[in-house]
């Protein structure tokens, strides 16, 4: 016990300074870390001490109890009477026939098989009497060597053993050793039952069974082997607790560190940080949600940005189309008067009226564009009523042809699109605006525009696609940005507009378009 208890101690000891050093060491996963470890000794020492003491003290009072010191005495007498009961009866028989001679009809009716005599004349050892009841009895007797005969001269000593005969079947036989004197040995043989042999040998194996474990007890008692082993496991349990901790603790605190980094980044304003987990577990899905999280908010930001560029924009192309308004209404009147009072004999009557005309021109692009700025600056929020979306389509697709002299508008309308929730009016604004710039950019007479409707999912996908010249990726980056036209004298508010429709119905719009064929308009609403 004294091994057990030193053992602990050290151990204590080295824990309380590896704890120690980790909360002392400047990061913050080692206090986290001692935490851990000190849960996770908690959980096996408190348990398995008492436990493995408990254990200990049952194992060595159970080696005590069963190795009981009368035992062996016990076992040894057994052997030493079986022994004796076959010698006495050796020697009955010795002394029923001394000084008559030993017939092979004596033996067998004593049921013995041989009767031999040695006498030991000057050092010399001679056979001088052999009497079996047969031959095979006589070789049986025989059958020893002379170191043997050495051994047992002058010992009285007996002997059981199982012998193997030439048909394959075997016979238990027991030999018996007499001295008669210091210069005579008589040894005499017969056989036994088999039950005998099996029960000296199993005397045997039991005796060699309780030495083996009386040499365990002394060796494990002597040192302190049993608490010496209980002192090894708890070391182990230790080991196992602290590398677990320590895995645990970087598994767990590497992810929060770097989320600790991204969010330090995220407060900078860095919304483009995407914090990384290799785990698959409560921790991996932490990771994904600050991710998802910092995706929502990088999206909010630019929807942020977009709607108060929108919302200066109006608000500036409010004022643009009030100051613009204010001075062509009388400018107009004033044109008309001037006109009816012109006199019809003036030689350059015609160079006026092409004057007039240009000037009446630039006033009706000036209005043009006042109207297009108070459409964009006063766009109401969507009012969305369930209606026919494919009725919308066909309607405003009607007006337009003609239009464009040959161009083809084309419609290709699911059938399967349901009625939908929409403001109509905003949606015929938004099909306006995009069938216009399909004709403005249709190179050709021959030119088609297709509108074609698609139910995908719960949502409608409507797509307008000309065969105009397409744009270039620079272009297509900046599509939807106020005041970016490709026409000339273009105030850049329609395709806005119709981004800012799309939007106000919840839906996305995407742009597809490669040079030389055509461009197309996809809304998924």
């Amino acid at each position: 016990m004294q091994i057990f208890l030193l053992w602990l101690a050290i151990i204590l000891f080295l824990l309380a300074c590896y704890l120690a050093y980790l909360w002392w060491h400047p990061t913050r996963r080692s206090r986290f870390q001692v935490r851990l470890t000190a849960l996770f000794l908690l959980f096996a020492i408190v348990p398995s001490v008492p436990l493995l003491f408990v254990a200990s003290t049952l194992t060595t009072s159970t080696i005590d109890m069963l190795l009981v010191p009368e035992m062996e005495g016990t076992m040894l007498n057994a052997v030493q009477a079986m022994k004796q009961q076959f010698e006495n009866h050796a020697e009955s028989f010795v002394r029923a026939v001394q000084g008559d001679s030993v017939t092979p009809a004596l033996l067998r009716k004593w049921e013995f098989d041989y009767f031999l005599v040695w006498r030991k004349e000057q050092e010399a050892v001679q056979l001088v009497q052999a009497v079996a009841r047969d031959e095979e009895a006589r070789q049986l007797g025989l059958s020893f060597g002379d170191e043997r005969l050495a051994e047992a001269w002058g010992q009285r000593d007996s002997e059981l053993e199982t012998i193997s005969q030439g048909n394959g079947e075997s016979r238990s036989h027991c030999r018996v050793w007499l001295p008669q004197g210091p210069d005579e040995m008589v040894l005499v043989g017969y056989a036994v039952s088999p039950e005998i042999i099996a029960t000296k040998d199993r005397l045997a194996q039991a005796m060699r069974v309780y030495n083996s474990l009386s040499l365990i007890k002394e060796r494990a008692l002597q040192d302190e082997l049993i608490w010496g082993g209980a002192a090894a496991a708890i070391l182990v349990l230790c080991l196992l607790s602290v590398v677990s901790a320590r895995l645990l603790s970087q598994r767990i605190s590497q992810p929060i560190e770097q989320l600790t980094r991204a969010s330090l980044q995220v407060a900078g304003g860095n919304l483009e940080v995407q914090a990384e987990a290799t785990a698959k577990d409560e921790i991996r899905q932490l990771v994904d949600s600050f991710n998802h999280m910092i995706g929502e908010l990088r999206t909010s930001r630019e929807k942020l940005v977009i709607t108060e560029r929108l919302a200066a924009w109006r608000e500036v192309a409010r004022q643009v189309a009030h100051e613009i308004k204010n001075p062509l209404t009388p400018i107009q009147l004033g044109l008309y008067r001037v006109r009816q009072r012109l006199d019809e004999s003036v030689a350059s009557q015609s160079a006026v009226q092409e004057s007039f005309q240009s000037i009446e021109e630039e006033l009706a692009s000036l209005r043009h564009l006042a109207e297009e700025f108070s459409d964009f600056a006063r766009l109401p929020k969507a009012e969305l009523k369930p209606g026919d979306l494919n009725e919308v389509v066909q309607l405003t697709a009607r007006l337009f042809q003609g239009v464009g002299g040959e161009i083809q508008i084309k419609t290709d309308l699911a059938p399967d699109v349901s009625r939908r929730p929409f403001d109509r009016e905003q949606i015929k604004r938004l099909l306006n605006n995009l069938i216009k710039n399909a004709l403005e950019a249709s190179l050709t007479p021959s030119s088609t525009i297709t509108i074609s409707t698609r139910r995908e999912g719960e949502k409608v996908r409507l797509t307008i696609a000309d065969q105009g010249p397409g744009l270039s990726p620079e272009m297509l980056e900046k599509i939807f940005e106020p005041n970016f036209s490709t026409k000339r004298g273009g105030a850049g508010l329609g395709l806005t507009m119709v981004k800012r429709i799309v939007e106000e119905h919840g839906g996305t719009i995407a742009v597809e378009s490669a040079a030389g064929k055509g461009t197309a308009f996809n809304i998924l609403i």
